[in-house]
């Protein structure tokens, strides 16, 4: 029908050019007159041909909004449990996971014997008898392996692997940086700007209790070759610090330890040197090369590295090409890192939602028998 339409225009306007140019000449009215009634006749029909595709292209459409009308949303009853909702970065992710779901979900939050259970590790509420029935979903933010005994499904940091039960998903995508090469070589030049280098290294060091003692030992080592600038609670030898970035940006070199040696978990520590401008000395998940390039940093990969780490600062030290070249460095492998990740957790959650709730159970409530 639409190809009849543009024949008809097609016909209209060589008839109007027609005229236009030869039927001045001619003066017999007849001819005039079947001009008016040719004309008349293809208006006609080209309006009535266009009001019958008008009205059904209308009531197609009234249709298929009909359609999206009446497609609702899945109704999922669902709680969130052990969150340590103190912490600004808890208090984020929980209300980011919720936003993602409500936009394909008509999520129920409901205490009482919900379809599903997302719980983290500060409590034991997930173990109560109200959520037997639920199918457990474990969302790590700290440094723990999710106990694939207790929940159905998990996300974490460590790199293991349990088919369609596990999900990886590094700690630093939950912080609130930009996390891009852009982004982070932008403020590093403008750091590098402001500040004139002038200091060797800092560290800034509050919890040395609970955590690995070999941070401490590697910065003792290191303090026999140049002075190390302690602005924590542990050692300080600088006062207290109000900024910590600022602080920083004052340094070649700082300090970016974990408190704990751990598969997969790298926390904001490292950001923190990048942002300011600095080399971090890093220790921690051993395989962080996997996504933050190795030439931007310093990786102590195992504790016997501590020697020839050292030789390799004070080479960086005494190189000021070195020193620059490695500043210059894109700190992630890959840009799109983030995003590609970010995609494949609430993939791996709408995997969860869209099976039937009687497959999507994965374990046996064992502790209640």
């Amino acid at each position: 029908m639409i190809k009849i339409i543009f024949f008809i225009n097609f016909i209209i306007a060589n008839i109007n050019i027609f005229f236009k140019y030869f039927y001045i000449k001619q003066k017999n009215l007849f001819i005039k007159n079947i001009d008016k009634m040719t004309i008349n006749f293809l208006k006609n029909s080209y309006k009535n041909i266009s009001n019958f595709l008008n009205s059904k292209y209308i009531v197609k459409n009234n249709n298929i909004k009909g359609k999206k009308k009446n497609n609702r949303k899945k109704k999922i009853s669902l709680y969130f449990s052990d969150y340590y909702h103190a912490s600004p970065y808890m208090r984020a992710q929980y209300n980011i996971l919720k936003n993602l779901l409500k936009r394909k979900y008509d999520l129920e939050i409901k205490s009482d014997n919900p379809d599903y259970l997302i719980f983290n590790v500060f409590g034991c509420h997930h173990l109560n008898e109200t959520f037997q029935k639920s199918i457990k979903i474990a969302f790590f933010t700290e440094n723990q392996v999710p106990d694939l005994n207790v929940a159905d499904y998990a996300i974490g940091h460590p790199r293991i692997i349990c088919l369609d039960r596990y999900f990886k998903r590094p700690y630093f995508l939950g912080l609130s940086f930009s996390f891009n090469n852009r982004y982070l070589q932008l403020i590093r030049r403008k750091v590098l700007k402001s500040h004139k280098r002038k200091k060797f290294c800092a560290a800034v060091i509050s919890n040395f209790y609970f955590t690995d003692y070999f941070r401490l030992k590697f910065i003792d080592e290191l303090n026999n070759y140049k002075h190390v600038d302690m602005g924590g609670r542990y050692k300080n030898n600088v006062g207290d610090i109000k900024d910590k970035i600022k602080f920083l940006s004052s340094y070649k070199f700082s300090i970016a330890m974990e408190n704990t040696e751990g598969n997969g978990y790298l926390s904001e520590k490292i950001f923190h040197s990048f942002i300011s401008g600095t080399i971090p000395i890093y220790y921690g998940d051993y395989m962080a090369d996997e996504f933050i390039n190795p030439k931007s940093f310093i990786l102590i990969r195992n504790k016997k590295d501590i020697f020839s780490k050292i030789e390799y600062i004070k080479k960086i030290d005494n190189s000021d090409k070195l020193y620059e070249k490695i500043l210059r460095e894109n700190v992630f492998i890959d840009n799109y890192y983030k995003k590609k990740i970010e995609n494949e957790r609430i993939e791996f959650f709408y995997h969860i939602f869209e099976q039937d709730i009687q497959k999507a159970k994965r374990i046996d409530n064992y502790h209640w028998k």
